[in-house]
């Protein structure tokens, strides 16, 4: 397979070609790096938050969006799919890096995270990333300044005109859809820790409610697991696994199975003094299927929470 990153800046390409009708704001810095503001100064918005979507899994999830009512309520929901969740879903689009640099704090996610040999991260055996461009998504408010982009550029061995960087905050709207297109990915970390072996995964779907932007980072960070948490759902084909204990493997992985399940993210954050506090296995899909592609077997657990669905969102 191409790089991951090769992959990822095609689809940044197509995303500044297109970047007036997608309200996403363009510049380079002074070393040459393509800063893609969707959502800090730029308008943004839905189609902005798809966009971020398919970078951040380098083009190989198809993330879209569709209305589903909450509480008689129309809502829109994103659905995405992926015939290479291992690559696009875990090894890319899972948000690696935390980056703190000259005052600059983000969420990174991307596949620039596999290039950045200091982090201590999942990476594929069989096909080590390496590129001569790098693409990260950022969660936060502001655009990394110049000397951040070299510091980025340096920790993935690129010069720092091939380096991309796209961002968004929390509590802007295409924040919110690139979180919501996050259900997969939320899946796949969750049987990942719990030693499921994600190579054995052949395809997935999964879908999430979009929170509505509160123009508070906090607030939408909340509102933004909540969704995730209490809402999403997951359908994976798997290959090489027997029926018997894909159903054990189905029945671990809902949200619903962590002890510190129940109340809101930020209710829960709180409690637990902290974000690395909180039991890890909180973060998962509200709801799981897993299919047999060799035998036809279907395993099920978990429900969405309409109930706690309904009053997290609000309606």
């Amino acid at each position: 397979m191409t790089s991951l990153n090769e992959l990822a800046w095609n689809e940044i390409e197509k995303t500044i070609a297109n970047a007036d009708s997608l309200g996403i704001i363009i510049d380079r810095s002074l070393g040459g790096t393509f800063r893609l503001d969707a959502g800090i100064s730029a308008r943004g918005g839905l189609e902005a938050g798809l966009a971020m979507a398919r970078i951040s899994m380098s083009g190989l999830g198809w993330p879209c969006l569709e209305m589903t009512p909450i509480n008689k309520t129309p809502s829109p929901w994103v659905t995405v799919h992926s015939d290479h969740p291992y690559e696009g879903c875990f090894l890319s689009q899972s948000a690696n890096w935390q980056v703190e640099m000259n005052q600059f704090h983000a969420m990174g996610s991307g596949p620039a995270c596999l290039l950045n040999h200091d982090l201590k991260i999942e990476k594929n055996p069989e096909n080590p990333e390496t590129a001569n461009f790098a693409v990260l998504v950022l969660e936060s408010a502001m655009l990394p300044e110049d000397s951040v982009c070299q510091e980025l550029a340096q920790k993935c061995g690129v010069k720092p005109d091939h380096l991309a960087v796209i961002a968004a905050p929390t509590s802007s709207l295409a924040g919110s859809v690139q979180v919501a297109a996050r259900s997969l990915e939320t899946g796949l970390h969750k049987l990942h820790t719990l030693g499921f072996d994600l190579r054995k995964i052949t395809s997935g779907m999964g879908r999430c409610p979009v929170a509505i932007p509160t123009g508070n980072d906090l607030k939408s960070l909340g509102k933004t697991n909540d969704m995730v948490i209490f809402g999403s759902q997951i359908w994976l084909s798997t290959s090489g696994v027997p029926d018997n204990e894909l159903a054990d493997w189905a029945l671990r992985i809902p949200a619903v199975t962590s002890p510190s399940y129940g109340e809101n993210f930020l209710q829960t954050l709180k409690a637990a003094g902290g974000f690395y506090a909180i039991d890890p296995g909180l973060f998962a899909p509200a709801e799981v299927t897993l299919v047999n592609i060799d035998s036809g077997g279907i395993s099920h657990a978990g429900a969405i929470d309409w109930a706690r669905l309904t009053k997290a969102l609000g309606v």
